[in-house]
């Protein structure tokens, strides 16, 4: 049996798979139809592998973060059996990993812009990569909408803009209140002129 391994390497991201031909399936000697092990390295986190469930759950979910992510839309999104979650986490990305196996912790990943990019770099590469003949569950790359784009933009960013709204309002007000009114001086300087034209006559 011949046993192929391919790697796709980013800055902070470095993915690997191996497996063999489906000579069932009419697989050439170069391509992977089965695949037997992937491991995914991150750099700053443990060395994650599975089984393609795995792996097929984990590029579902980065693909649809990040490319919702991109249209300025910030949500959360889980895979099938909850296996990958990721969501926004302040400026960062939270990945959070739960195993198939019972007893085992879940694993917490956090990702910055730059390490999220290289991670949805490597899934990209791999699924359009014709060395393989694998089949992934990913949902087609079909355009959001206008409707749906300022809908969920809008869920957003309404609490946010009320409380900017509020805050404006609120320092504007504060700014107002500490400026001076001087009327005293409106006043004499009114008096000292018309005492001095009085003088003049």
């Amino acid at each position: 049996m011949i046993n192929l391994s391919y790697r796709f390497d980013q800055n902070s991201s470095s993915l690997e798979l191996a497996g063999m031909p489906d000579v069932s399936n009419g697989d050439s000697e170069k391509t992977i139809g089965i695949l037997s092990s992937w491991t995914l390295k991150i750099i700053g986190s443990p060395l994650l592998e599975g089984e393609k469930e795995h792996l097929d759950n984990l590029m579902q979910v980065i693909l649809q973060y990040s490319r919702s992510y991109v249209s300025g839309i910030k949500k959360t999104f889980v895979s099938n059996k909850n296996i990958v979650k990721i969501s926004p986490y302040g400026n960062k990305h939270r990945l959070l990993l739960n195993s198939t196996k019972k007893g085992v912790k879940a694993l917490e990943i956090i990702l910055d812009d730059s390490e999220l990019a290289d991670l949805t770099r490597c899934f990209d590469l791999l699924r359009f990569d014709p060395r393989f003949n694998l089949t992934w569950s990913i949902k087609l790359d079909t355009p959001y909408t206008k409707k749906f784009i300022n809908k969920n933009l809008n869920k957003s960013t309404s609490k946010l803009s009320l409380f900017y709204s509020l805050l404006i309002f609120i320092s504007s007000s504060a700014f107002l209140l500490l400026l001076p009114i001087n009327n005293r001086f409106d006043v004499k300087g009114n008096n000292s002129s018309q005492t001095s034209t009085e003088r003049t006559k």
